[in-house]
């Protein structure tokens, strides 16, 4: 018995290690999203114009019945896709390309006998690529990354013809002639979002990912319609200018890839 218990005793000490011994700590899950990490993610995109000052900001002593003329844009379902990549932890450089929508452009505030109506005039058209810088705060290891994010966006847009109501509205309160038409330049802006990358799993390479995003967007506008001319017997064209506050929210779910 004597022996046995020798036995354990040595056992126990030789398991047990010197007495500075200090046992390793647990292995840490693995970087989820880390330096060098690359992200890719497609999905829908919900466009929402921030139009509620609306107002057309026409030269009210060249063209005074077009002075308090209102414009509202309708928001529009069209598609995304970004790709980013992480060149240090906790931060990634992002490209956003935001697909064409049809923004329909509808006119109130009108002149008699159409001050109570409300006229369909057209619709306009954009697509926007966006740069962002993102930071990540939580940890590497966490398969639920939020992020914020700050940047720039380059909108283009497409020319703009008004349609018949519009059109019949001009001739009323302008004398105007044919068609109108509305140019619209491009724009550059700022450009910000929130958003949060929630993976399929630890072990998943798999992510579903959900952002908000808001664009700063002013956007100048000529509006051209022919009238007859004074002198001669054909016809001459006023181009009415003034700037048409976009301003959307972008509200984007999607899934995507790391690598």
């Amino acid at each position: 018995m004597a022996l046995a218990v020798s036995t354990a005793t040595v056992s126990v000490a030789a398991s047990a290690g010197p007495a500075d011994y200090t046992p390793p700590p647990p292995a840490a899950p693995p970087a989820i999203y880390e330096a060098g990490t690359v992200m890719v993610r497609v999905g829908a995109s919900y466009v929402d114009p921030d139009d509620d000052n609306g107002k057309w900001r026409f030269n009210r002593d060249l063209y005074p019945y077009l002075d308090g003329l209102r414009y509202e844009l309708d928001s529009e379902t069209t598609w995304n896709f970004s790709i980013g990549f992480m060149p240090v932890d906790h931060f990634s450089v992002e490209f956003i390309y935001v697909g064409e929508s049809e923004l329909d452009l509808d006119l109130r505030g009108l002149l008699r006998p159409f001050e109570n109506e409300k006229i369909r005039a057209g619709s306009v058209d954009r697509r926007t690529g966006e740069l962002m810088v993102n930071w990540f705060p939580v940890c590497k290891e966490s398969w639920v990354q939020p992020y914020v994010g700050l940047g720039g966006h380059y909108t283009d847009f497409d020319n703009s013809s008004f349609r018949v109501d519009a059109n019949d509205y001009l001739a009323s309160v302008a004398n105007a002639v044919g068609p109108a038409t509305l140019f619209l330049e491009d724009d550059w802006g700022w450009a910000a979002q929130v958003g949060v990358d929630i993976m399929f799993g630890r072990d998943s390479n798999w992510l579903v990912n959900v952002a908000v995003q808001y664009l700063d967007m002013e956007v100048a506008a000529d509006l051209h319609y022919a009238v007859p001319a004074i002198f001669d017997p054909g016809v001459s064209v006023n181009a009415a200018r003034t700037d048409i506050e976009v301003d959307p929210w972008i509200y984007n779910l999607g899934i995507g890839y790391r690598f």
